[in-house]
């Protein structure tokens, strides 16, 4: 599947910031983790992981550790 470019040539953005944080929105807690998120945007596991990120970069959430390897994101304000 070819992806959308805009009129410049670039690739259209499939999953923004706001997508992310509106599924913290809907969440019954506001605890994911990146597979979570993708599984709901439809996404890659990576695609959902970058913007996790910068949404905690711009302190929109907070990412805990909760295992060797695995980690969530959380959505303290709203």
């Amino acid at each position: 599947m070819e992806r959308e470019r805009d009129n410049s040539g670039q690739y259209v953005e499939q999953v923004t910031l706001d997508a992310v944080l509106h599924i913290f929105e809907g969440a019954d807690v506001p605890v994911l983790t990146a597979s979570e998120v993708a599984d709901d945007l439809d996404c890659s596991r990576p695609a959902a992981y970058n913007k996790l990120e910068k949404l905690v970069e711009q302190k929109e959430l907070q990412k805990k550790k909760v295992g060797a390897r695995a980690v969530v994101y959380i959505r303290l304000n709203e």
